[in-house]
C-alpha cells in the first residue's frame, strides 16, 4: 500500500512544503528522486514527465516529511 502526497492542491497551486524541501537541498544536488529516496519515497515518472504525487512506502515516513518542511 503506497501513501500519497499531492504536490499541488486542489485549485493546482504548489504546495509550500514543496518549495520549502527543494529550497533545502544544497544548489549542487539535482537530483530530487535521489533526495525522496532517503525518505522511502518516489515520484512516478511516464512518457508525459513526472507527476505531481509523491508516493511514500510508509504512512510515518509521509508524516515526517511534512512536518519537517510544513
Amino acid at each position: 500500500l503506497m501513501h500519497v502526497l499531492c504536490i499541488n492542491d486542489s485549485s493546482g497551486q504548489t504546495q509550500k512544503w514543496w518549495f520549502n524541501f527543494l529550497s533545502s537541498l544544497p544548489a549542487d544536488i539535482k537530483d530530487i528522486p535521489k533526495e525522496l529516496k532517503k525518505w522511502g519515497a518516489t515520484i512516478p515518472y511516464n512518457k508525459n514527465g513526472y507527476s505531481d504525487t509523491i508516493m511514500f512506502d510508509r504512512e510515518e515516513d509521509l508524516s515526517w516529511f511534512l512536518l519537517k518542511w510544513a
